[in-house]
């Protein structure tokens, strides 16, 4: 599948390129179907002209060439997940996608009421991304409802950490963090962290995640909020511990993916917050479920996508 995948990206870019054809000139036209989802050229269009923009970043052919590959994939993650949703009776959380939106329009310095205006004036669908956020929200939900209960937790382990903190409850150091998650190939691997460094350098660390982030944390500009380091997994703890405000960490290879992560601020919570054992108990299960569900959401995603045939049109 992901080989077939490969051959279609190429002949794909290739017959554009050799025509020279713009995305204006057969924008209706179908490139792809998903199972029995399509994909047109327009929504591949406004796919990389939302990107650019959100990420504040110039609509010119060399930052479209860059991101038509990625965007591409990101439209064939979309259509599976919507073909897998739409099996399942799942609510869409309103409140959610309308906290959503506010922060994008935060993020771009106008009030809420004058996003949809934004989009126009720039020449982007609103309902398409609209369309893409709730997506992500349902997938999210639809993952938690299948794998929940499915989740186990070391409860010895968790008492053991829950120990740890209480003793150093006096003073504890927190970070507030943001994250760029990326899928790699083992070939491209190295490629690929060079292109993701030189984007964070040229263009900063947030507008680096709305491009390239697999996350869902990337609609927040890959912002995770504030993590107690005592709750943090030794390894990630040893990558970013000594970063400063500001900093980023250099790659940190798993299985599939390659993930940075940024210091976005440091701060220590006093004890007198009447921090109880409960509290942190929570928090740290729900680190760890949040873990487990990003690994199921991933593996649940690779198996629709293995299943379902994409023909090029």
């Amino acid at each position: 599948m992901r080989k077939f995948f490969k051959i279609f990206c190429i002949i794909f870019f290739l017959i554009l390129s050799k025509n020279n054809l713009s995305f204006s000139a057969i924008k209706n036209n179908i490139i792809a179907k998903v199972g029995n989802e399509i994909i047109t050229l327009i929504e591949l269009e406004n796919k990389v002209n939302t990107t650019l923009i959100l990420a504040n970043q110039k609509i010119n052919q060399e930052n479209i060439n860059k991101l038509k590959n990625i965007s591409l994939k990101r439209l064939i993650d979309l259509k599976v997940k919507q073909s897998e949703i739409k099996k399942f009776n799942i609510t869409l959380n309103e409140i959610a996608i309308e906290n959503h939106m506010k922060k994008i329009s935060k993020n771009l310095n106008i009030d809420p009421s004058e996003l949809k205006k934004f989009f126009e004036l720039n020449k982007i669908d609103y309902d398409q991304y609209k369309n893409e956020v709730e997506t992500e929200f349902l997938w999210q939900r639809l993952i938690s409802q299948l794998y929940s209960s499915k989740i186990n937790i070391n409860k010895d382990q968790i008492e053991k950490e829950v120990l740890e903190f209480s003793k150093n409850k006096k003073k504890n150091l927190e970070f507030k963090l943001a994250e760029l998650e990326v899928n790699y190939e083992n070939e491209t691997k190295n490629e690929l962290i060079k292109e993701l460094k030189n984007s964070i350098d040229k263009i900063g660390f947030s507008e680096t995640v709305i491009k390239y982030s697999i996350s869902s944390s990337a609609f927040n500009g890959g912002e995770i909020g504030w993590v107690n380091s005592e709750v943090i997994s030794s390894n990630l703890i040893d990558k970013i511990k000594n970063l400063k405000i500001g900093e980023i960490s250099s790659e940190i290879i798993g299985v599939d993916t390659l993930v940075f992560y940024k210091m976005v601020d440091k701060r220590f919570s006093d004890g007198a917050e009447k921090i109880n054992d409960n509290n942190i108990r929570k928090k740290i299960i729900d680190i760890k479920k949040n873990e487990l569900l990003n690994l199921y959401s991933n593996s649940h995603l690779s198996k629709k996508k293995n299943s379902i045939i994409i023909k090029l049109q």
